[in-house]
């Protein structure tokens, strides 16, 4: 099992489980401006890297911390969901700026976060394919 959150009382929640529960929160509130799939498949990529081992790692062993929401925002520009990606990489820290295409990876801004080498996130495929 893939963890998304664990307690202060050790608690965890399938990593599945939390993705899901904010894809229908995020298409319930969406659905009023006409866009709720859009933001159902926003919930379900904002956080896949937790799927990497670095994650898991941090959140069962309290390793290091790992950037987990630039997986997501990875996806959705690839997909080309665009604002969806940009909303995404700034979950935690508030939306980044834009930046430009010559940006480098280690840029704080959206453009060089999509140049930026993560921890390997593929395992979402089996679960929470986007």
């Amino acid at each position: 099992m893939f963890v998304g959150h664990k307690s202060e009382d050790g608690r965890l929640q399938p990593l599945m489980e939390h993705l899901e529960n904010t894809a229908v929160l995020a298409e319930k509130f969406a659905k009023e401006f006409a866009v709720g799939d859009y933001a159902h498949q926003m919930g379900l990529a904002h956080d896949i890297g937790k799927y990497s081992k670095a994650f898991q790692k941090r959140i069962l062993k309290n390793g290091p911390k790992v950037d987990h929401s630039t997986a997501g925002a990875k996806e959705l520009y690839r997909l080309h969901m665009l604002p969806a990606a940009v909303c995404v990489s700034g979950h935690h820290a508030g939306l980044p700026d834009f930046g430009g295409p010559g940006d480098s990876p280690d840029a704080p801004t959206f453009m060089g976060r999509m140049r930026k080498q993560i921890e390997d996130f593929s395992p979402y495929i089996q679960e929470a394919a986007i």
